[in-house]
């Protein structure tokens, strides 16, 4: 059993992380997860937009969301701090609505600066965390020591979200709630819906309404996001899997594989079996 499923957090560095993705092959990681960045740089690619990670920077990541790694530096220093939801909701923190907002947020910017002096104080919280989880040294309490050690984390993260942006506690508005839901409908819904007037209909607002506001939003259209979606799962989908490029092309509601290939190409200029290919040398 990993200490993951063990504890329902795991800590890791670096080193793990790029035994786990490597450049220009798009992953879904499997459970939400801080990633902070004490030296170098990092670039990622996220459905519609790049971000850039920087000394003394944070983000979230979010299993429904594809990434792409497009470079990192030599002097690269991270954590990620992954977990699994049912065990941050089992702690009954008093901020999980916060931390929810911030989590849409970040979806739409870049990672959140620290200040030093406060990366290294999560820093330390979070190695101290890591050593806890490594240890193989019989501990009575452990788990019970790994949920408080997980829980004085959350409250220096949400310290530190509320002081960055004293806004955090209000509610979104009314634009950031229309793209918030279409990104919850889309996340959903994109195996068998592409069309923007579906999404428009389930917020009962008219599909120039809906592009109008997450272009303004987001700086891309709704149908450029949901393509880029769609582009995004049949990379994942081709290069983690031995599936059959027909067999892709159901799972993600294409009426057969000439559709499926036609669309990957206007949006790659290459094929899904050209793509793919690119992997297996």
């Amino acid at each position: 059993m990993s200490v993951l499923e063990k504890f329902g957090v795991e800590i890791f560095t670096q080193h793990n992380i790029f035994e786990r993705i490597s450049v220009e092959k798009p992953f879904r990681p499997d459970n939400p997860a801080f990633i902070f960045v004490k030296t170098g740089t990092i670039k990622l690619r996220q459905h519609f937009r790049d971000l850039e990670l920087m000394p003394n920077m944070f983000m979230v990541t979010d299993p429904q969301t594809v990434y792409e790694m497009v470079s990192v530096s030599d002097d690269f220093q991270s954590r990620m701090v992954s977990y699994k939801r049912e065990f941050i909701s089992a702690l009954s923190l008093k901020f999980n609505r916060l931390i929810g907002y911030r989590y849409f947020r970040q979806q739409m910017n870049k990672g959140v600066p620290f200040q030093q002096d406060e990366m290294e104080l999560v820093w330390k919280s979070v190695n101290f965390l890591k050593y806890i989880l490594d240890s193989e040294t019989e501990m009575m309490y452990k788990k019970e020591i790994v949920e408080h050690l997980f829980s004085v984390f959350c409250y220096q993260m949400a310290g530190i979200i509320s002081k960055e942006d004293s806004n955090a506690m209000g509610q979104m508005s009314r634009q950031e709630e229309i793209v918030f839901i279409f990104l919850t409908d889309l996340a959903e819904h994109h195996h068998t819906e592409r069309a923007v007037e579906f999404y428009a209909e389930r917020q009962s607002i008219t599909t120039r309404h809906l592009s109008s506001v997450v272009k303004s939003i987001t700086g891309k259209s709704a149908s450029q996001i949901i393509a880029a979606i769609v582009v995004n799962e049949a990379k994942v989908l081709l290069n983690s899997s031995k599936k059959p490029v027909s067999e892709i092309s159901s799972m993600l509601g294409f009426s057969d594989q000439y559709s499926f290939s036609h669309f990957f190409k206007k949006h790659l200029e290459i094929s899904p079996t050209q793509y793919r290919n690119q992997f297996d040398r």
